[in-house]
């Protein structure tokens, strides 16, 4: 089994992302389990990702290098999500040292849903040493993910 990507500590929030599974075999379409773990909270969800498109602008790796590249800072807010919203990352820079990194899982299946929940939990990182090695960390994981054929 492989291991899940993990930012955060075991006492603090947590997101767990799980090797992402290619259901279709087509390489492209990918689902990856996520966890929020968050002062008892805890949330699961299954995201629909795509291995060389992600919607908007770019796969998740790229989202969280050009926050690391952009570490002197940035205005308002840049977001990223998957291809149905169940994971979505938003990124803020404080104009000085840190990056607020929020996280949300959405149950799956359409917004309206009376029943559909949300959690979110806000990780705090050092924008230069840290992102830097936050970003390169998911880059490499993903890319091994990616070459062990999953």
């Amino acid at each position: 089994m492989e291991e899940p990507f993990v930012l955060g500590g075991t006492d603090d929030a947590r997101w767990v992302v799980h090797p992402p599974q290619d259901p279709h075999g087509d390489g492209y379409v990918y689902r990856v389990r996520a966890e929020l773990h968050d002062d008892g909270m805890s949330a699961v969800t299954v995201a629909t990702v795509f291995r060389g498109f992600a919607g908007s602008a770019s796969t998740l790796a790229e989202f969280v290098a050009g926050l690391a590249a952009d570490w002197q800072g940035w205005d308002g807010s840049r977001d990223w999500r998957s291809a149905d919203h169940e994971l979505t990352l938003d990124a803020r820079h404080d104009g000085r040292r840190h990056v607020s990194l929020g996280v949300t899982l959405r149950a799956p299946g359409p917004s309206w849903d009376r029943s559909a929940w949300s959690a979110r939990a806000v990780f705090v990182l050092e924008a230069g040493e840290e992102m830097t090695r936050f970003a390169a960390d998911l880059a490499h994981w993903l890319s091994t993910q990616a070459s062990s054929g999953n």
